[in-house]
Order: C-alpha cells, then structure tokens, then sequence
C-alpha cells in the first residue's frame, strides 16, 4: 500500500493521507460546508467528485473508502 506524503516547508507540517480515497456522504453529518483535497485528479475527475459531492452523495467503488467512520473501538 502507497500513503502520499505531502510536505508543506512552509509550516513544517507533512500531510500522511490514506492510501485509499476516503469518500463520506455529507449526509452523515449535518454540515454547511465539506472540503476536497485534491492531489492527482485531473479537471473531469474533479468536476465529478464536485458534482458528487454536491448531490450529497459518496464515491463508490475498491479506489474509496469510508475509513471506518462508524468502527467502535
């Protein structure tokens, strides 16, 4: 499995993301506003996590996951 590693030299902060895309329907949660980090899509791709996103639903497919959002420990 590959995590990306996204460095920021600025802040000194490094960014360890999964290494599956983590995709959560904003219907969970009651919310106004959701962020998308974008790290190798391109513009079509985007458009459509966007579009997605905006229909208050989660992508799907083995590329996602929803990182055990509702897992009890």
């Amino acid at each position: 499995m590959n995590f990306p590693l996204i460095p920021d030299n600025i802040q000194t902060v490094t960014t360890l993301y999964n290494s599956k895309i983590t995709s959560i329907s904003p219907q969970d949660f009651s919310i106004n506003y959701a962020r998308i980090d974008i790290l190798e899509e391109n513009i079509s791709e985007i458009n459509s996590i966007v579009e997605t996103i905006k229909d208050g639903k989660r992508l799907e497919g083995k590329l996602y996951t929803n990182g055990n959002l509702n897992r009890q420990i």
